[in-house]
């Protein structure tokens, strides 16, 4: 395994190039972006170390991938791939579980986009955000991830100015406190009776 450094805001790949082997986040945390026809950008979700960035050893990559922070990454190459999965069946076993669990996610955003309101999906993203990235503290939920404005439109499928209002409608409900690139979940139960 090779490792590779990369910086904050650094491509680890990129969307359409071919995909040469297995890239494992080894440290720092990642966010996974799909660029489509209209020009729009979509993050997917974010990475944390221990999680393998692309499953698929073939083809191009559906997505691109950027390093949030300071990260190493460990690349296999393809054919290292291939036989680790040979020597190790249940490495296998494991990639396909994780396979299915991303299109679940997958599935399940898709859903959210079509049927649910901006204030819904938002919800659903914070809530996810905090179950998956968030650390307690003493007044709710902090969600460990710089996050702007324009990352949550990213996430939600929407403007960043949809995303402002709303934000401004949960924190004057109590339900978060969002300052500059932080956000804290105040009442969890709150939100997701919203969500």
């Amino acid at each position: 395994m090779h490792r590779i450094r990369f910086t904050p805001g650094e491509t680890i790949f990129r969307q359409g190039a071919p995909a040469l082997g297995w890239y494992i986040l080894c440290r720092g945390r990642a966010k996974l972006v799909v660029n489509t026809a209209r020009r729009k950008r979509f993050i997917l979700w974010f990475c944390k170390p221990g999680d393998i960035l692309n499953l698929m050893i073939l083809g191009p990559h559906a997505f691109s991938v950027v390093a949030i922070d300071h990260c190493v990454v460990g690349f296999i190459e393809r054919e290292g791939v291939r036989f680790l999965l040979r020597e190790h069946p249940e490495l296998e076993a494991e990639a396909h579980r994780r396979l299915a669990e991303q299109e679940d996610r997958l599935v399940q955003r898709v859903a959210d986009l079509v049927g649910r309101s901006v204030r819904e999906r938002l919800v659903q993203v914070l809530l996810g955000l905090g179950e998956e990235h968030g650390i307690d503290e003493t007044e709710g939920i902090r969600i460990d991830l710089p996050l702007s404005q324009q990352d949550l439109a990213d996430l939600v499928g929407t403007s960043r100015q949809k995303v402002n209002l709303n934000l401004r409608k949960l924190a004057n409900q109590g339900l978060i406190r969002a300052e500059r690139g932080r956000i804290i979940i105040l009442d969890e139960e709150g939100q997701q009776r919203l969500g």
